[in-house]
């Protein structure tokens, strides 16, 4: 007579928790696990597996407290050990504590595919890149189609700033698990921070028909356009995103950035507000851009108190300098040398500079630190101040010690323009030029005293897609040209030669490029040439500035820039710039007419005299 198999009701409902659990019905599966436990409350496997449901389900507290139940009844399961490494990640546990549980998993077996997984991501949480990139690299070969490995050996890639790398891996990892939006996701974050802007709004497309009405597919779709300047379309899916996440600070940012740069101030305002209200506390990233919807309300106070936190985003690149000396707080400073650095680019330094000579009637001395051609510019219009290349080390630790106090040039607004009305009073300009120098490049004009003389520049030397939609090609700022007859002289720094010839052969002796000023590294050249002119027509850059700094009249276009603007039609900066905003939705190029008709608005009853009393004649 044959045996019988004893029945195993334990066993049978774990095995049919298993088969739900597999095919996604997850509540059914815990109902399973749930009736094993009540008759047998220690049960490690099922203890363990309802944990897991919980983290499946969106719970990875609760799925904690169940795996540690398990381990605590069987501590000899490496697999118990990698899913509570697992529901700690999900939780935001440090990653020393999950490195530890998984090195638990590891002492029973060596092998165990997530607990090694989750030590790499750990590893690379605390910059031991090395270690965590042997682990993926073994991973990678032992499991070629572990689509996790290749998302977070491409995340441990970008971490390690080797984001052209990284590419391929996310690549992998999109085409393993098609159906995971966050690999999409994090392949856009590594193409952006390679500024790969068109490859990037492809696989992004796709992304968005792959899943509509993902939060965070659109999201990332709005930081995309965002910074290719697309802000029309960026607002769009930002609306969309934080309006399925509505308590996501971060969404927020992005959707009251991508206002900003549309042009709706105080919409973009009330968002950051919502933002600061969500976020952490102190978030840097929030109040920098809080600064700057305010300073584009034209509510200088609240904008300047918050101009500093632009040195703890992460997303920025300024430089963050270190003293052993204090910051000036606007205390008495007349038998003290203070020290004024930089952060930013050229043109920001330019104009901060215009309060230069309201600190130096206030300091004993002026030290003030820049690149090369940035200082000799500045000492030539402040001869009492002292002007160097920055003294610092790598670090950017001050390398001097020849001062007592130290101040950032753009955080004078603090105590020189507190106000617009203090932009009114202000002297304009400050800035000086060699006046012999530019008569010798006056008298190389011909018929300087009958026409006008238009200085013109068309772009930045940056032509990044972002930046580039804002600029005009050398036939894109042709018509300017032809509009009128005068003399049109390159401003343009760092002009390739097919650009110049083009203009040669177009526009014969009507177009003046003298070779022998190089606008990019002599600003004295530069602003000499500048002061010669009549009228600038320039795109956002540093050659706008110029003119405004001499009071040269000038036709900026550019994009939204609320430090420059403060709320205003044009600068508060530059008494003599007109700032203009090409169409958004629409080519550069197609703006020119607009230009054309300001410009013969500036020229309509066209003298020499200005421009003369200027250069002293």
């Amino acid at each position: 007579m044959a045996t019988q198999t004893a029945n195993n009701p334990a066993r049978e409902k774990m095995l049919k928790g298993l088969s739900y659990q597999k095919s996604g019905e997850i509540e059914k599966a815990q109902r399973c696990y749930k009736q094993v436990l009540k008759r047998s409350p220690n049960h490690p496997d099922a203890l363990h597996l309802l944990g897991v449901t919980y983290r499946q389900l969106g719970y990875p507290k609760r799925a904690v407290e169940y795996i540690q139940k398990a381990i605590k009844a069987n501590g000899n399961q490496a697999p118990f050990y990698a899913n509570l490494a697992r529901a700690m990640m999900d939780i935001g546990t440090d990653p020393e504590s999950l490195l530890a549980v998984c090195n638990k998993a590891l002492l029973i077996n060596p092998k165990e595919r997530e607990a090694r997984n989750i030590k790499g991501i750990a590893l690379t949480q605390l910059k031991d890149f090395n270690e965590a990139e042997m682990i993926f690299q073994e991973l990678v070969v032992e499991y070629p189609n572990f689509s996790d490995v290749y998302h977070n050996f491409g995340n441990l890639l970008m971490e390690a700033d080797k984001a052209e790398h990284a590419i391929n891996f996310f690549t992998k990892a999109c085409l393993l698990d098609p159906d995971n939006s966050n690999n999409f996701i994090q392949r856009s974050r590594c193409r952006m921070k390679l500024k790969q802007y068109e490859p990037s709004q492809l696989e992004l497309s796709e992304a968005l028909e792959r899943f509509p009405g993902d939060s965070e597919v659109e999201h990332e779709a709005a930081r995309l356009l965002f910074c290719m300047n697309e802000s029309r379309r960026s607002v769009e899916y930002a609306r969309n995103s934080l309006g399925s996440d509505p308590k996501n600070y971060h969404k927020a940012i992005t959707l009251g950035v991508s206002l900003l740069m549309l042009g709706e101030e105080k919409e973009s305002l009330e968002t950051m507000k919502m933002a600061q209200r969500l976020g952490p506390q102190g978030n840097k990233t929030i109040e920098w851009n809080l600064s700057l919807a305010y300073l584009a309300n034209g509510d200088l106070e609240n904008g300047w108190a918050l101009h500093k936190a632009r040195f703890g985003d992460p997303s920025l690149q300024v430089a963050d300098r270190k003293f052993e000396v204090p910051e000036w707080t606007g205390e008495d400073i007349s038998n003290k040398t203070v020290l004024v650095w930089a952060d930013q680019g050229l043109g920001d330094a330019l104009r901060a500079g215009t309060m230069l000579p309201e600190l130096i009637e206030k300091s004993g001395k002026v030290i003030i630190e820049l690149s090369e051609k940035a200082a000799k510019f500045f000492k030539y219009s402040f001869p009492s101040t002292v002007c160097r290349v920055a003294q610092v080390d790598k670090d950017l630790n001050a390398t001097a010690s020849d001062f007592d106090v130290h101040t950032n040039i753009s955080d004078l607004v603090e105590f020189f323009r507190p106000d617009l009305n203090s932009f009114t009073n202000a002297q304009c300009p400050v800035y000086s030029f060699e006046k012999e120098r530019a008569l010798g490049y006056l008298e190389r004009l011909q018929d300087h005293e009958n026409k006008p003389i238009i200085g013109f520049s068309w772009r930045s030397k940056n032509l990044a897609v972002n930046r580039a939609r804002f600029y005009l090609s050398a036939p894109g700022i042709a018509p300017i040209m032809e509009s009128r007859d005068a003399i049109f002289v390159n401003l343009q720094y760092l002009p390739v030669a097919k650009e110049l010839e083009f203009f040669r052969s177009k526009f014969g002796d009507k177009f003046h490029n003298l070779e022998d000023v190089d606008l990019f590294n002599d600003l004295l050249g530069a602003a000499a040439l500048t002061a010669c002119c009549d009228l600038v027509v320039s795109a956002n850059t540093s050659v706008a500035d110029m003119a405004g700094l001499l009071n040269v009249p000038c036709i900026r276009f550019g994009q939204q820039e609320a430090s420059l603007l403060l709320g205003q039609q044009n600068p508060p900066w530059y008494p003599s710039v007109t700032y203009m905003h090409p169409f958004l939705d629409r080519p550069c190029a197609e703006f020119v007419p607009e230009i054309v008709a300001a410009m013969n608005k500036h020229l309509e009853d066209w003298s020499p005299d200005p421009r003369n009393a200027r250069l002293g004649l």
